[in-house]
């Protein structure tokens, strides 16, 4: 890896340690550019916003949300990145302890959750999913680099978590996991329940939850966030397709095994960008353009990560005859 990598990843891992201040109940999930802390949002009623899509907000209130997501996203980013030689740090390890401390304190609660809803907080399998993943890669790390941490209460609340979402999140009645306990819904955030090595993409309840969402939640062969009419979340109902969840979904069927059906929709995605290669938040169907936020990096990362995985998925089926010749 090229060192800048390293140096910028450092850099990251540094000003988070300045972020915590200490404590890592004062870490946001979000700052301004400039690192700012308050992010107090306020409307400005005399602007029409673009193509009258009101309100324009200054500002973003999600600053003050809780997103249990969150631990999982930044535990998972150290591990990767010290796995992959970004130099140990003594306060960077203090800080994801701490990080964990906080989590064991805090994850039975409800929270906004990763589309930062407006409709009052929930018990998102998505966030649950994710307080296991923050668990897990703290685990791994403590294991892979000999670091001191009561492993053996760590791995106690790891099965705990995921026991937790296996019991609750889980809707036997229609064969897949749901947005939150106790709901019906259906989140395109569950597609990512594989990804992150929770349950393996051949488990039964997993298999269930890609084929209802194929089925519940897509708009012409691209998967929307939820249902936005079921769905409270504090904004009017109606949107386009997310792009990102689109990504997702492809990621499932190389998992699967459908490569074909993955390539395809990759395809499609590919199909939506600008004359400059960039990707808007979403698509808009109906439409036939792209909408929200632009350009939109959580789109573009999805795509640099299904276009790794049907690679990867291709390398293998090419090299699998050769493998079983050699058996021979």
């Amino acid at each position: 890896m090229d060192a800048g990598y390293y140096e910028e990843a450092a850099a990251w891992r540094d000003w988070l340690l300045r972020a915590a201040a200490g404590s890592p109940s004062q870490v946001q999930i979000m700052y301004g550019l400039a690192g700012e802390h308050h992010l107090t949002e306020w409307q400005v009623p005399w602007l029409p916003g673009y193509e009258g899509s009101t309100p324009v907000r200054i500002g973003n209130a999600a600053h003050g949300q809780v997103q249990l997501d969150v631990f999982g996203e930044v535990m998972d980013a150290l591990y990767q990145a010290r796995r992959g030689g970004l130099r140990a740090s003594a306060e960077g390890w203090q800080l994801q302890r701490a990080l964990v401390d906080h989590l064991v304190s805090i994850w039975e609660q409800p929270d906004q959750g990763i589309w930062e809803v407006r409709g009052g907080p929930q018990h998102f399998t998505h966030s649950k999913v994710m307080a296991w993943v923050a668990l897990d890669r703290a685990i791994k790390g403590a294991e892979t680099f000999g670091l001191p941490v009561p492993l053996d209460e760590w791995r106690a609340l790891r099965e705990r978590v995921h026991a937790d979402v296996c019991r609750k999140a889980y809707n036997p009645d229609i064969g897949s996991f749901v947005q939150a306990y106790g709901s019906r819904q259906l989140d395109a955030s569950l597609l990512l329940i594989p990804l992150v090595g929770f349950l393996p993409a051949d488990d039964a309840r997993v298999r269930g939850t890609v084929e209802n969402i194929e089925r519940r939640l897509m708009a012409d062969g691209l998967v929307l966030r939820y249902d936005t009419a079921t769905t409270d979340d504090g904004l009017a109902p109606g949107e386009g397709a997310f792009l990102a969840c689109s990504f997702w979904l492809a990621d499932n069927l190389v998992l699967l095994g459908r490569h074909d059906d993955a390539r395809s929709l990759f395809e499609r995605l590919l199909a939506l960008r600008n004359d400059v290669g960039l990707l808007a938040e979403e698509y808009d169907p109906r439409l036939g353009r792209q909408v929200g936020n632009f350009p939109q990096a959580f789109s573009h990362v999805a795509l640099v990560d299904t276009a790794f995985n049907l690679g990867s998925a291709a390398a293998q089926k090419a090299a699998r005859p050769a493998v079983q010749r050699g058996r021979r």
